[in-house]
């Protein structure tokens, strides 16, 4: 059994009383670890009731029900550090503060692990996790309204699979939303709060969606390399389109946070955004040969070099916090990708002209021409050639029929 290194009590508060009144608040006094603090209740009272709850029993009415919510306070406070490793006064005042009741019969509520990791990485900066896992809570609850883990099953899994699906939901998004659960659970487990009896993921396969096949083959890139654009924005959106697609398919993000520091002589050095954080590529750096092309694009479009820390594009320019950048960068995707598609249009392009198209079109033109899938794998900056795969598209029908035109060509000389 875990021993307590923890004291509770609670504090009437005399010195802030609700004016022209007796009423002064009701704290809890945490001892933890030798660190004292105080949390303020949703409780008032007068000093003579608040000293006759602090008595077993007894009192009026008023009296019992300040008893029992202190009481409720107290057991609160206790079950939270109790279930803690390794309680801290930060993460104690957050699960105190949280409506959710978090451990009830011995089952633990999936929300309080939830939210303490979506805190995390947003201390971390990564707004778009932690964005993603607060829409995975939310889908969740809206399957059920409380949900303990040892109540995830693969039978709640293949429920919540229905139901998703039956509400419109595509496959990818509800394979996104379990894998969330799924690092819930194992930190979950790791952290001791569940056995690893209730992991519910070995048996369950959340399986994986391909990528998106919209690519861009050589014909439509040769119409969209010679439209010139008529407006300031078509020519800006078409320069970052043309930008993602000679930096190895880099996405607009890695554009957005792409820095003078990364840009030496003929290179560009970068670390994608998406896996800075990760353990799958650890600080994998793609290098890109700076094209004349690149060059042109940044000393049109870029910021004026200065200190190596500014950053090549104005997307982020005077945005100081993560939140800001990220809604700033998320703002003018969408302005370029509607542009982007408008052009697309113009042009008679089947295919959704948008900045994601240009990394699958990247991939899988140097897939046509021959290179091998691991030089693409690396030059994306991806793990596994099987990720790749998912962004190679099939040969086009044209080189399909040459290919096949040439199966019963049996007049070449041999060797």
């Amino acid at each position: 059994m875990k021993a307590k290194n923890y004291s509770i009590n609670t504090h009437w508060d005399k010195r802030y009383p609700k004016a022209g009144t007796e009423l002064c608040p009701v704290q809890l006094a945490v001892n933890l670890h030798g660190l004292q603090f105080k949390l303020s209740l949703k409780l008032y009272a007068n000093k003579a009731d608040y000293e006759k709850a602090l008595n077993s029993k007894g009192g009026s009415d008023e009296v019992k029900e300040l008893r029992k919510q202190i009481a409720d306070y107290t057991s609160k406070a206790e079950q939270i550090l109790d279930r803690l490793p390794n309680p801290t006064r930060e993460t104690f005042q957050r699960l105190f503060k949280s409506e959710t009741d978090l451990f009830t019969s011995q089952k633990t509520d999936i929300s309080f692990l939830f939210d303490e990791y979506i805190h995390q990485v947003q201390s971390e900066d990564r707004i778009k996790t932690a964005q993603n896992l607060t829409w995975s809570l939310k889908s969740f609850k809206k399957y059920k309204t409380r949900i303990c883990f040892e109540d995830i099953n693969e039978s709640w899994l293949n429920g919540y699979k229905a139901f998703m699906l039956k509400q419109g939901n595509s496959a990818t998004t509800v394979q996104i939303y379990l894998r969330n659960l799924r690092t819930i659970f194992n930190l979950a487990i790791k952290q001791g709060y569940i056995s690893e009896k209730h992991y519910p993921f070995k048996s369950y396969t959340i399986g994986t969606s391909a990528k998106s096949k919209s690519v861009l083959y050589a014909t439509d890139l040769k119409r969209l390399w010679e439209y010139e654009g008529t407006t300031l924005r078509e020519k800006r959106s078409l320069a970052y389109f043309w930008m993602s697609y000679l930096t190895n398919g880099c996405n607009f993000k890695d554009l957005a946070y792409m820095k003078f520091k990364d840009l030496k002589g003929d290179t560009l050095t970068f670390i994608r955004e998406k896996t800075k954080n990760t353990n799958t590529v650890t600080d994998k750096q793609i290098t890109v040969y700076v094209h004349d092309e690149i060059r042109n694009i940044i000393n049109t479009w870029g910021n004026k070099p200065g200190s190596p820390e500014n950053y090549i594009f104005p997307i982020l320019n005077g945005r100081k916090t993560a939140v800001e950048k990220e809604g700033r960068r998320n703002k003018i995707q969408r302005q370029i990708n509607d542009n982007l598609k408008a052009i697309g249009k113009k042009l008679g392009i089947e295919e959704k002209v948008i900045l994601a198209i240009s990394r699958h079109s990247f991939a899988t033109h140097l897939k046509i021409s021959g290179t091998p899938t691991s030089f693409i794998s690396d030059a994306m900056g991806h793990s596994s050639s099987r990720t790749t795969e998912n962004y190679l598209k099939s040969i086009p029908l044209d080189k399909a029929r040459e290919l096949s035109h040439q199966l019963l060509n049996f007049n070449e000389p041999r060797p």
